[in-house]
């Protein structure tokens, strides 16, 4: 099947698990929404008006139907069934924000890229940053109550007169909205037993990391796999009133209230085929919060994030760069991800296998520094390999890159710069006043905070 059709039936199940929490307070189950080879037609009856499809829903039709049902009937995960996840996840999201049979629930593939009066996109394309909509606001459905769609229409006349506007007008529209529980775009990911919610750029809640929370190194660079994990705990922080959430991601100390239990200990994983890093919301010997990826940075990006926020940890690195260099090794970029005129290290061994021992001197190298003694590959069938070892030196880049950074504090906004990326929460680098001065203590010419954009708000379940 399709990814784009199983995306599709996974937002279409959300909107009719959400609109049967609206209408019963209970959560769905695949025993009541399934009856045979079609839908319960009573169910589906008393809650069609509360939900607007794409036009390639036709609950008519068997040719969606059919399928449909089909994908539904399985299992998201081990012996957890679709329906029964999704519904338990939309009856927490509907509590939570209490939303009611004045909402009603959209999919986001109404909107498309063309600007409208009942198109939540409207202001940000107006915006015109270059920014996908997906990165600026990830919703895959939107429940929006008469308020909700009347000030949307409201600013959506207002804003299409206009040749340009300001993103942060459209965030802090949103933003405003979603307080008033008028509009709550919602992004999902797959469900778990247990549902999970984490309120993005609202103006009440902020996400704040920290380092060392579990037994788990930052950086975790070792043996039966060709990658790297940088680790870390994020909490959500209710601000206290009047605080910018905006203004708090920038300071050294976030204060506030944790939310009880949103912390969540996660990582960035190192995916060696696409050298992209990707957002996990578990870490090694914790229980996986969710089978989906969370968001991802790709090289270009996250090289950009780590180069302009804090090269203390690069500076290390290219100084055994600089000792390989006969084996193509490059210090700008140092991420060498083309090293020896390769790019897919699995399809190119043959390219590999005569610098095999230089290679393995150099992840060496960089293993001794981030774990502090030598590794032993002999028995390690993954790494000590041709493509096994390039790739592991691709992780050590980015590892050393973090790990290096002899300042915790400073290394600590390279994550959380790396994280909001990810997660699609903003696009930000450098650091404040007082980590600048942390910099310039260790000799660096530090750069300063600087925004390429904030997300708008949202709600990740999971």
């Amino acid at each position: 099947m399709a990814g784009s059709s199983t995306e599709l039936y996974s937002e279409v199940l959300a909107q009719i698990c959400l609109a049967y929490s609206i209408d019963t307070n209970k959560a769905l189950t695949r025993e009541v929404l399934i009856d045979g080879s079609t839908l319960n037609k009573k169910i589906m009856s008393s809650i069609k008006n509360l939900m607007i499809f794409h036009s390639v829903v036709n609950f008519n039709s068997k040719s969606f139907v059919t399928p449909f049902i089909e994908y539904i009937k399985g299992n998201v995960s081990g012996k957890l069934n679709w329906v029964d996840a999704q519904g338990r996840n939309m009856l927490a999201v509907k509590k939570r924000f209490n939303i009611n049979r004045q909402h009603k629930i959209y999919n986001d593939k109404l909107f498309g890229s063309t600007p409208s009066d009942n198109n939540p996109y409207t202001a940000f394309l107006k915006s015109k940053t270059g920014i996908s909509t997906d990165k600026w606001n990830p919703a895959d459905i939107w429940s929006m109550n008469l308020d909700g769609r009347t000030a949307l229409k409201r600013l959506n006349r207002r804003v299409r007169a206009r040749s340009k506007v300001s993103l942060e007008y459209c965030n802090q529209f949103l933003a405003d909205q979603f307080s008033k529980g008028n509009i709550i775009p919602i992004s999902l990911k797959k469900p778990q037993a247990s549902p999970h919610m984490e309120i993005i750029n609202s103006n009440e809640f902020v996400s704040r990391v920290t380092l060392g929370a579990t037994n788990n190194p930052t950086v975790e660079y070792d043996y039966k796999n060709k990658d790297v994990k940088i680790n870390f705990t994020i909490e959500t922080v209710e601000l206290p009133k009047g605080t910018s959430a905006r203004r708090a991601r920038g300071k050294t100390n976030i204060s506030g209230t944790v939310v009880r239990g949103s912390q969540k200990h996660i990582r960035l994983k190192y995916h060696v085929d696409n050298k992209k890093v990707e957002l996990e919301y578990t870490q090694t010997r914790q229980p996986s919060r969710a089978a989906a990826k969370m968001g991802n940075l790709g090289a270009k990006n996250f090289q950009n994030i780590i180069n302009n926020t804090s090269r203390s940890g690069v500076s290390k690195l290219n100084s055994i760069q600089r000792n390989f260099k006969d084996i193509d090794l490059k210090t700008s970029p140092w991420f060498n991800g083309q090293q020896l005129g390769v790019t897919k290290a699995r399809k190119e061994e043959e390219k590999i296998a005569p610098q095999f021992d230089r290679l393995s001197e150099y992840v060496s190298t960089m293993w001794k520094e981030i774990n502090g003694s030598l590794p032993d590959f002999a028995g390690d069938k993954t790494i000590n390999t041709p493509s096994g070892m390039w790739s592991k030196a691709r992780a050590g880049e980015l590892g050393l890159a973090i790990h290096a950074i002899p300042n915790k504090q400073v290394q600590k906004r390279v994550i959380q710069n790396l994280y909001e990326a990810a997660a699609a929460i903003s696009y930000v680098t450098g650091l404040n006043r007082e980590e600048m001065e942390m910099e310039k203590a260790l000799g660096m010419d530090p750069s300063a905070r600087k925004t390429e954009f904030n997300a708008s708000v949202y709600v990740k379940v999971f």
